[in-house]
């Protein structure tokens, strides 16, 4: 091989390389369901293979260069990609407002209270749907099940959902 031509592969290794590692940020930056990761993956492969082809030492370099990168790159995208707004809404918090009782959702706020009086649209067994003041709502029922059409009565809620038993007449 002739100087030029190992410069010139030289050269495209290492651009192989800062693209593989450029791709990489991107791809937490705009997630593309791992498109840019399999790209990178395909740029680190082909920057090795070029550095082979140039000097065996330097394929071996750039091989374990970017086996030990890897994962603290992975770690730092990560973190990165947790506190983008995108990342935000794609990642839990670790805390359940309804399981804390922080910030009752509007939802919540807004179910009828407990005593009110509606009808089953669906057969609750234990869960379906029923009719309090004109409004569907899901609802499973305290005891057995309940045909649809029964009057029923809000016993308590939980997690949005209502709890009902047939109502005594």
């Amino acid at each position: 091989m002739s100087g030029d031509e190992s410069s010139g592969i030289l050269i495209a290794a290492i651009l192989l390389g800062v693209a593989a590692f450029g791709i990489f940020f991107i791809e937490f930056v705009l997630p593309t369901g791992g498109l840019l990761a399999i790209l990178c993956v395909i740029c680190a492969i082909a920057s090795v293979s070029l550095g082979f082809m140039h000097d065996p030492s330097l394929g071996i370099t750039l091989l374990a260069l970017y086996s030990v990168a890897a994962p603290f790159m992975v770690l730092l995208g990560l973190k990165l990609a947790t506190q983008s707004k995108m990342g935000k809404r794609m990642v839990l918090t670790a805390e359940d407002p309804a399981r804390t009782g922080a910030g009752i959702s509007e939802s919540a706020a807004q179910l009828p209270a407990i005593g009110a009086y509606g009808e089953a649209i669906t057969q609750l067994r234990p869960v379906g749907f029923v009719r309090i003041d004109g409004r569907r709502l899901d609802a499973s029922a305290e005891g057995d099940v309940i045909d649809a059409g029964a009057r029923i009565e809000v016993v308590s809620h939980r997690d949005g959902q209502l709890r009902v038993r047939v109502r005594a007449e």
